[in-house]
């Protein structure tokens, strides 16, 4: 591995990209014009992804042909809580935004962004609190 690739895959690592460990149609690198399918290493953040199979990098503008890679327990933030997510939700009614960010495998900031948008219910007293059903539902949104 070269430093150039190093520091690209890091920096795309330290953005919560993550290897890609779904199945991948083949019309996807027909589409990419891909040389040598074999070769191909995506990392994604769903529904981002990047190729680091060979020098192009492709970055499929739509995540079609890619299996839908959806949010695993512990796999965001190993080793913070000790419970997983599901019992996290039925446990708690609000929940702080490092805990609905493990809970959605994002970051706190996208939580205060998502938040923002109304697609999150915030309690109005502070401190900053979600509420679990408006996480719950988040969580249930999938674009198919």
């Amino acid at each position: 591995m070269t430093t150039r690739l190093f520091k690209e895959f890091t920096e795309l690592y330290g953005q919560g990209f993550r290897p890609y460990t779904g199945e991948v149609l083949a019309e996807v690198y027909e589409r990419l014009k891909c040389n040598d399918p074999k070769k191909a290493y995506w990392v994604c953040r769903w529904p981002l992804l990047y190729c680091f199979g060979c020098t192009k990098r492709c970055a499929p503008k739509t995540p079609e042909g890619f299996q839908v890679m959806l949010p695993e327990g512990g796999q965001c933030a190993p080793g913070k809580f000790a419970i997983s997510p599901a019992e996290m939700l039925a446990s708690k009614p609000f929940l702080r935004a490092d805990e609905a960010a493990y809970c959605l495998c994002i970051s706190q900031s996208q939580v205060y962004a998502i938040t923002a948008e109304g697609k999150l219910v915030r309690h109005l007293d502070k401190p900053f609190r979600v509420t679990s059903e408006s996480v719950r539902e988040e969580m249930n949104r999938i674009d198919l």
